[in-house]
């Protein structure tokens, strides 16, 4: 983990209100795992003072090409990809190339090697699931298996097909798309759990390991068909955060366990958990 001022190499906008945003830091850009997220702050702002939580989208070298995440050592730049949600994300797309922003990264446990290699050795296929903004935390997974040989799909839903950003990105990396918008305008109308739990029906007899991220309800009921089936699921988490160190304990979720050890932080011992792990409901709901 390090804590740096960075320079803005590209902010560039998207549709339906995001931004692909880079910076460049070595030193950070090298010790980055798929799965681990960032603390944003704007400098020189007084109306602004929390850092903001963000997915760690993608690793490159200067030259564009993504970084060699096993070793680190070509990676330089670090992407993030989010969307305009209120004051601090509004501020951050007004940033150019040349702006300096403050980082503190890598942060948490995100999809660990030695935790999902062996389900995804067993497994058929790895089905990455994925509403909204959550797609922004399933890229670098997504590369790292690829790169080892696994074959893999994407299931991913948004409010429009404005949402659907990053779709490109993710080509490589899979043997197929299923898209869902919630008005119909591109793929599946309805939600991403639809197409998901059709494709898990119509291959009973195979092996999948789910990893997801995205809104609260779409980790539940993909939790639940995971379960339903006997398939194992990786769930990344999404809360607020004041410092993203363990500290505060805002980001605490409820997790299955007596006494103390009954909640989680999201920052620290995620923000990737099995999904069985989590006590799903209502009353567990991160706010976000």
């Amino acid at each position: 983990m390090y804590d740096e001022i960075v320079a803005v190499t590209e902010n560039r906008p998207l549709t339906g209100g995001h931004f692909l945003l880079s910076v460049k830091s070595p030193r950070q850009a090298k010790a980055i795992r798929p799965g681990q997220f960032a603390m944003l702050r704007l400098l020189g702002r007084s109306d602004v003072l929390l850092r903001r939580p963000m997915s760690i989208y993608d690793v490159q070298s200067s030259n564009g090409r993504r970084g060699k995440h096993k070793t680190g050592r070509s990676a330089e730049i670090i992407r993030f990809l989010y969307k305009v949600v209120g004051r601090g994300t509004q501020l951050m797309a007004e940033l150019q190339p040349g702006d300096r922003l403050g980082l503190l990264a890598p942060l948490g446990h995100g999809f660990l090697a030695e935790d999902y290699l062996p389900h995804a050795k067993a497994a058929d296929e790895i089905l990455h699931v994925a509403g909204g903004i959550g797609i922004a935390a399933l890229l670098l997974p997504a590369g790292e298996l690829a790169r080892q040989g696994f074959r893999q799909r994407l299931f991913f839903g948004g409010g429009t097909k404005a949402d659907l950003v990053g779709v490109d990105d993710f080509k490589p990396h899979m043997r197929g798309l299923a898209l869902a918008t919630e008005d119909g305008s591109r793929g599946h109308r309805g939600f991403v759990t639809k197409p998901l739990e059709e494709y898990l029906a119509r291959h009973r007899e195979k092996k999948f390991l789910l990893m997801a991220c995205g809104p609260w309800a779409m980790l539940e009921a993909t939790a639940a068909l995971a379960r339903r089936q006997g398939h194992p699921c990786l769930v990344s988490m999404e809360n607020r955060m004041g410092c993203g160190l363990g500290v505060c304990l805002g980001c605490s979720i409820r997790v299955h366990g007596k006494g103390h050890g009954s909640y989680q932080r999201v920052c620290t011992e995620g923000p990737v958990f099995w999904a069985d792990k989590v006590v799903w409901g209502r009353g567990n709901i991160p706010k976000t």
